[in-house]
């Protein structure tokens, strides 16, 4: 199954609310909800999960099936309830705290997954571990490292070995590693085939340096699987990793009322700054006590002040706290020399 299209009728945060996850009549295979705290993007997956069958909020959900289009009610209808609770069981959320939280927990949860490779569906161990093997290699397809999973020990805990044949347990990992993994593995450990997949805030207790790489390793995960994936986030660079058919951006229309959107240029590739400006409307990125104090330095110049001794003063100050080429620094040194030239400029006309 995959999702095409809900519709919301009422809602504390929304009143005759769409929102499409289709590039042309196609259902994508990943869709990041994007837009301000509070603006509803945890909601929209909340709608989503199958607990809705009791929901008192109405609506409608199209998705695919089979190559056929279908339309569901929110809640369900009784003689939907079933088809409703079949289709809707491929249906898994994730929530912030949902997937392993610390190395020790995700061993766990791994040998567990072997176990259950083991003991339930009748594989080997080599079998089990191969698994295991495969599935590092997509999580981590872009970092070719030199790692493999070799198995368990007598003490049942997990052992790698480098490319040197260094043999190490989860804790030799790197700590971007392990946070990778932490994140995104427990997510894998089960039959993708077909499923959709709601994450909501995935970037929590994720380092700002992997977010990037969370987006590949879903679309290789999606393409490999058939299945869907929606990410409800505020991270820029998840963002920013994603293309511009993925997103959907909630917003606040004149009359109050949220709605989607999809992005018209971008975001993919787009700087941290960038993202935070025009998709996250996040215009002031510094401590608000620093930008303060530069918008009084531009309005000194502005104002032609700029040779009072307030002004060189805090300037110097600045610099020092900012480092003499900040960008916002040096944009003022240079209104001040286009202002001076312009000075010159009208003395010898």
């Amino acid at each position: 199954m995959k999702l095409k299209h809900i519709h919301i009728d009422s809602h504390k945060l929304f009143h005759d609310f769409d929102i499409d996850f289709c590039d042309g009549n196609e259902p994508l295979r990943i869709v990041v909800i994007a837009g301000i705290n509070g603006i509803g993007k945890s909601t929209v997956l909340e709608y989503i999960r199958p607990k809705n069958m009791s929901s008192t909020h109405t609506g409608t959900i199209q998705v695919v099936m089979g190559g056929e289009d279908k339309a569901f009610d929110v809640p369900p209808s009784p003689f939907q309830y079933n088809a409703y609770r079949e289709a809707f069981d491929s249906v898994s959320y994730f929530g912030a705290n949902d997937t392993g939280r610390d190395s020790t927990d995700l061993e766990k949860k791994i040998v567990r997954y072997v176990d259950h490779l083991v003991y339930e569906e009748g594989k080997t161990s080599f079998e089990a571990y191969k698994r295991i093997q495969e599935l590092l290699d997509i999580v981590f397809a872009d970092f070719h490292l030199q790692v493999r999973f070799k198995g368990l020990n007598a003490d049942r805990q997990l052992r790698f070995v480098n490319g040197e044949g260094a043999e190490f347990g989860v804790d030799g990992l790197s700590d971007g590693e392990k946070q990778l993994l932490v994140k995104v593995f427990p997510l894998f450990m089960g039959d993708m085939k077909g499923r959709v997949v709601l994450m909501d805030e995935p970037d929590s207790s994720l380092h700002p340096s992997w977010q990037s790489y969370l987006l590949p390793i879903l679309r290789r995960c999606a393409e490999e699987n058939d299945c869907q994936f929606f990410l409800a986030t505020h991270s820029p660079q998840i963002i920013s990793s994603a293309y511009r058919k993925e997103i959907r951006i909630l917003i606040r229309d004149a009359n109050g009322y949220i709605r989607a959107e999809h992005c018209e240029e971008g975001p993919y590739g787009w700087t941290v700054e960038k993202v935070l400006d025009e998709i996250q409307n996040v215009p002031v990125q510094r401590v608000p006590d620093v930008e303060k104090r530069l918008e009084a330095l531009r309005k000194a110049v502005r104002e032609n002040r700029y040779t009072d001794e307030g002004f060189l003063h805090e300037m110097k100050a600045l610099e020092s706290l900012l480092g003499y080429s900040d960008p916002d620094l040096t944009l003022i040194r240079m209104e001040i020399m286009r202002k001076q030239k312009e000075r010159r400029d009208a003395k010898h006309q």
